[in-house]
């Protein structure tokens, strides 16, 4: 099972949650939706700046705990350097899932 590490803001290079999931989308959709009181009151960030897929939980926990650490430069600085538009990439995820969905059909 994967287990993505993400990075969401509000608006660009302000305030950045650092997060971890094993369903990107799914937690995704739960934030933006506030499907939940801690959504409600912790996610005023519901945008998508970044993530990274791990085959293993251990190794996403690890580089969670490695961007918690990070100045705030230094996550800005990765941001940029993948997203350098400070997209939501909330759509990117759920293209690349419809797709996925689209081409299993075709199978």
């Amino acid at each position: 099972m994967s287990t993505y590490v993400y990075i969401l803001f509000n608006k660009p290079k302000d305030k950045l949650i650092i997060g971890i999931t094993s369903n990107l989308l799914m937690h995704m959709h739960e934030i933006k939706n506030k499907i939940s009181e801690i959504y409600k009151k912790e996610f005023s960030n519901n945008k998508l700046a970044y993530y990274e897929k791990y085959s293993e939980l251990n190794d996403a926990i690890i580089r969670k705990k490695e961007l918690e650490k990070m100045k705030k430069e230094d996550l800005i600085s990765i941001i940029n350097s993948e997203n350098p538009n400070w997209i939501d990439l909330h759509d990117t995820i759920l293209k690349i899932w419809e797709d996925s969905l689209k081409s299993n059909n075709m199978d």
